[in-house]
């Protein structure tokens, strides 16, 4: 995680010298087309040092003149540049996110543009990435239900659609469990592919690589990278594959629920995808982080075979 972040920085800085490269070259198309704006900016150049030079002497009140001058050229200026119908802001810096003025942070906060340069990062590394354009809205199929199964995952296809249509307005989380192959990860990753086009950033993780990341930062493990900890917290969604395959723990899964309670305080949504049943996943984990899970919840069960066998045999 470390070296691509370093990269994803690397890129706001070479994105940032780009900026300047573009605003230098609009700066020297105005020089070259308006010789007066050009005259302009030099005779404001040489009021500012004296000006500069009479302040740092004491003589403060000789300058008020000079600043004076200096704001009738500044209304010059921007009459020049009116008149010759170069739009107000053409020679600033045109960043490609203006939020956080393609540095990446929004002072010590993450941009969203980061985070979502990271979103791709992350689900690059998981190796799932790809799926995404196979496993989506669009290439949904109801073909492999049947009878009350087909009824009941358009239900699921809907509560799914609803989810990321109406995600910027509704606090949400979803659990879906059913048995292993019934489409509980493919309509994860509708969800994520919808949402991601949509600019959200999402981090999904495997409960094994989740539970890695929290026993990591419980004991102190220094090859954890710190931002991929803070993601469980700090994204609008976070993704939780396959719950119930990782190595229990005590220690790890009060961590779990620190993640989930913490995102239940800022309204950040979750999705819980398992193969196990209700009962199961309850007692596996403690009473709070399984009534934290059941109780607040959307429940989503996947009935029907495994599809990936329907499909191997249509084949």
């Amino acid at each position: 995680m470390e070296n691509g972040l370093r990269e994803i920085m690397a890129g706001y800085e070479r994105q940032l010298a780009s900026d300047k490269r573009e605003q230098r070259r609009r700066l020297l198309e105005v020089h070259e087309r308006l010789p007066r704006y050009k005259e302009l900016e030099d005779r404001v150049a040489d009021i500012s040092a004296e000006a500069a030079i009479m302040a740092a002497c004491g003589r403060k009140e000789e300058a008020v003149p000079l600043l004076q001058e200096l704001n009738r050229i500044s209304e010059e200026k921007k009459k020049v540049l009116a008149e010759a119908g170069i739009p107000d802001g053409y020679l600033s810096l045109q960043y490609k996110c203006p939020d956080c003025k393609d540095t990446g942070y929004i002072g010590s906060r993450k941009c969203h543009c980061l985070m979502q340069k990271l979103t791709v990062y992350y689900y690059a590394r998981s190796g799932i990435y790809d799926k995404l354009e196979t496993e989506n809205f669009d290439t949904f199929s109801f073909d492999y239900f049947y009878g009350e199964d087909l009824e009941n995952i358009k239900r699921i296809y809907n509560a799914a659609k609803e989810f990321t249509s109406s995600f910027a307005d509704r606090y949400c989380n979803m659990l879906f469990y059913g048995n292993v192959g019934s489409g509980k990860s493919f309509m994860s990753n509708c969800i994520v592919k919808e949402l991601i086009d949509q600019g959200v950033p999402v981090i999904y993780v495997s409960a094994i690589r989740l539970f890695d990341i929290l026993s990591a930062h419980k004991f102190g493990n220094r090859e954890l990278d710190p931002t991929e900890y803070e993601a469980l917290f700090d994204y609008p969604l976070l993704v939780i594959d396959d719950l119930g395959t990782e190595v229990e723990s005590s220690v790890v899964n009060s961590e779990l629920f620190n993640v989930l309670n913490e995102r239940d305080l800022k309204s950040r949504s979750t999705i819980i995808s398992t193969n196990l049943p209700l009962a199961k996943l309850k007692d596996l984990y403690t009473e709070r982080l399984g009534s934290r899970i059941l109780g607040n919840y959307e429940i989503h069960r996947f009935s029907g075979d495994d599809i990936r066998l329907k499909k191997a045999e249509v084949s």
